[in-house]
């Protein structure tokens, strides 16, 4: 997967090397305000996509076409991914696919969080993920389907909300029973 296209001239080059560096600094600050083990902080970070746009007033920047973003255990897939920022620094990150995929090992030498939803926001200062839509979150111990979830890497902390019509279905693993992940 490459970011930029094999045109070279001097403002395209100067245009996208911008944009890479923009997006950089996003990632880093996403990395060191992330609860995940030290190990994932001092790893590369890589973005592979179809094509990449920053609008600098905005303060927007979106990645097309089969996106995926990894750093340590951080893994994010998706259709396309914006992260937004403002004048203090980095707000978040949105994810949108059918479905997009954020999975993370927050405590070392735990199983990693799965998630998947139709959209996955991720609040860089809160840590906190906002699942929408086909949800399904796979945690140590349970698995959760439904159709908005909110959950705290820090706390691990999980919330969910439904109606008669989308309910909530969690399903507890007994003791030392592997729990299927989803394909």
């Amino acid at each position: 997967m490459t970011l930029f296209s094999p045109i070279l001239t001097p403002v395209f080059l100067r245009k996208n090397l911008t944009a890479a560096i923009a997006v950089s600094a996003v990632l880093v600050l996403l990395a060191s305000t992330s609860s995940a083990s030290d190990d994932d902080r001092s790893q590369p970070i890589q973005i592979g996509s179809s094509s990449a746009f920053v609008d600098y007033k905005k303060g927007i920047t979106t990645y097309e076409g089969s996106v995926e973003l990894s750093q340590g255990s951080l893994r994010i897939t998706a259709d396309k991914i914006n992260i937004y920022r403002d004048k203090t620094g980095f707000k978040k990150l949105v994810a949108t696919g059918s479905p997009a995929s954020f999975q993370q090992t927050p405590i070392q030498n735990k199983p990693p969080v799965i998630a998947k939803a139709k959209q996955i926001n991720y609040n860089v200062r809160t840590e906190v993920l906002t699942l929408k839509e086909s949800v399904f979150i796979q945690l140590e111990d349970s698995a959760h389907r439904g159709a908005f979830y909110e959950y705290n890497l820090v706390t691990q902390v999980l919330k969910a909300s439904g109606d008669m019509d989308n309910r909530i279905i969690t399903i507890f693993r007994p003791p030392n029973a592997p729990l299927k992940q989803e394909d």
